[in-house]
């Protein structure tokens, strides 16, 4: 059996390897003669967490290190692209062991171009994670029953879109289709409730301007399953959703996407409340100088939930500011605001987090970046109430 020491070992040796045995070097990308490009990386931080568990009361703290190596395999054949990600992320709590964590990410795309009009994107995804204690499926807002290490998951992807149309004439169709499984590992008498199937298909129809604009109308539906019938009733349920959007590639000083639309989410048990609505999603990036850019972004829809009632509807709102006030140094500000309002079960929170790090490139190969996001959580039942900060400075090495 392989532990998980081993893993982070391997992992990290291969990443090393790998640059003992190329046939040509440039910054950041390794080129061997037979054209494949390998692009390692390794981030390594230190942060100081004072609510591990996310808790309104009896808060623990701990000193947390992180260390993740990670490559990505890529391959250029044409106008094709064929890439390949691995990473592990390894946490390793000082002060309470039972929380360290080793999460892991496989992922496969192959973006091909059969000619001018016809051309399909695949992928597929394997990830390994956790959820820290207090949030996810244990997010029950009170201390007595609380495991003492994180929730554990497996989550598979399979999927892609198929798409027909030049992109020199005006209307292209794409066609999409996914498969998404979550499957919890550890804590089966609880968790079995959570594992769930998803099943998506859908079509876009675009129609592009002469402005590097896109129209778009999209249609998607999703099936969703539970393995095991939860105790309150069965969660199986269909959501559609329709939406019209727009989608802008870069300008000067601008590049984005906002569609907006109406979604419907039907249960198979009757006795759960649907959801019909007015549904979004929008990103606007806006560059008002080359060494400043900021990012806006809202959306809603329904979740869900990983615990109580039938769903969620979730609200967010955001804004990001990165601006580099020279070429070694520069600065990142953000906020976010996440309402959600449960449905079959009496709950609604408010969190707000705010952002800020300050980026240093040390080196060519190395970035620094110190900070602190600051969390809070409001709730209708105080219990959901929580603070949680946490302060960090992390290594971004690459070659």
């Amino acid at each position: 059996m392989i532990t998980k020491l081993n893993i982070f070992t391997v992992l990290v040796v291969s990443a090393a390897g790998i640059a003992n045995v190329t046939a040509e070097e440039k910054a950041g990308v390794i080129t061997t003669e037979s054209g494949v490009d390998f692009i390692p990386a390794l981030n390594a931080g230190l942060k100081y967490d004072d609510n591990i568990a996310s808790r309104s009361t009896n808060e623990e703290e701990s000193w947390i290190l992180t260390v993740a190596p990670a490559v990505q395999v890529k391959m250029l054949d044409g106008n094709n692209i064929y890439t390949i990600d691995a990473g592990i992320e390894y946490g390793d709590y000082f002060d309470s062991s039972d929380d360290n964590y080793l999460d892991a990410l496989l992922k496969a795309r192959a973006q091909v171009e059969l000619n001018q009009s016809n051309r399909f994107n695949l992928e597929a995804k394997y990830f390994y994670g956790h959820e820290d204690r207090g949030t996810g499926v244990f997010d029950f807002g009170f201390d007595d029953g609380l495991p003492t290490e994180p929730a554990t998951y497996d989550i598979f992807q399979a999927g892609g879109y198929y798409e027909y149309g030049a992109k020199s004439t005006p209307a292209r169709v794409r066609i999409n289709g996914l498969y998404d499984s979550k499957e919890y590992t550890n804590f089966k008498e609880l968790t079995q409730f959570r594992n769930k199937d998803n099943v998506k298909l859908g079509a876009t129809v675009f129609y592009d301007t002469r402005a590097a604009t896109s129209i778009f109308v999209d249609y998607q539906y999703i099936q969703t399953a539970y393995d095991v019938m939860d105790p309150g009733g069965d969660r199986d349920s269909d959501t559609q959703n329709l939406q019209l959007g727009v989608e802008w590639e870069a300008t000067s000083t601008t590049e984005g996407s906002i569609r907006v639309g109406y979604q419907k989410k039907a249960f198979d048990n009757q006795e759960r409340e649907d959801f019909s609505g007015v549904a979004w999603d929008a990103k606007v990036t806006w560059k008002p100088l080359t060494y400043s850019q900021f990012d806006f972004y809202t959306g809603r829809s329904s979740e869900d939930p990983d615990t109580f009632g039938d769903y969620v509807r979730e609200t967010t709102y955001g804004v990001k500011w990165n601006h580099d006030w020279s070429d070694l140094f520069g600065t990142t500000l953000g906020y976010d605001r996440i309402q959600d309002d449960y449905t079959g079960f009496e709950r609604e929170d408010t969190t707000n987090v705010y952002r800020v790090s300050f980026n240093f490139e040390v080196l060519r190969w190395m970035t620094l970046r110190a900070g602190a996001d600051i969390a809070d959580n409001t709730s209708i039942q105080e219990r959901f109430d929580y603070d949680r900060n946490i302060y960090f400075i992390t290594a971004e090495m690459t070659l």
